[in-house]
């Protein structure tokens, strides 16, 4: 969320740069339209990386109610997360050494994600979320 956050702070920036992109592919584009994709290009992006951490988040609210199901639906999640990641990062990450901190974060998120999608397949976790149904 730091990345959407911050990119969004920050859209001016990108939004020239990305305008750049789209005026070299659609030399003979209207600055309106240029504008306007450049906008949807920038900012689907930032929505589609907080709408998967916020599918992720909902998936963690029901399963810290004890439930197993949300894990076999967060493993999907995660790869979908990986997939967001990886389409997203050209749009919303600066070139250069303006964009490494955006890069690091971006790559911790899914790691985080990763690395607690296997703690939640532990025996210990299964344990624990069929004890909480029994109580």
């Amino acid at each position: 969320m730091a990345v959407v956050v911050t990119g969004f702070l920050g859209r001016e920036a990108h939004f020239e740069r990305l305008k750049a992109v789209i005026q070299s592919a659609v030399p003979d584009g209207d600055a309106k339209a240029i504008q306007g994709a450049t906008a949807v290009v920038f900012l689907g992006s930032l929505a589609m990386i907080a709408l998967v951490v916020a599918m992720e988040a909902v998936l963690l609210a029901v399963l810290f109610k004890r439930r197993t199901w949300p894990r076999w639906t967060l493993a999907p999640t995660v790869l979908l997360h990986a997939v967001v990641t990886v389409i997203t990062a050209d749009y919303v990450v600066a070139p250069g050494a303006d964009g490494v901190m955006a890069i690091v974060l971006l790559a911790a998120q899914f790691i985080l994600a990763a690395a607690g999608l296997i703690l939640l397949f532990l025996p210990s976790t299964t344990a624990w979320l069929i004890s909480g149904r029994r109580a």
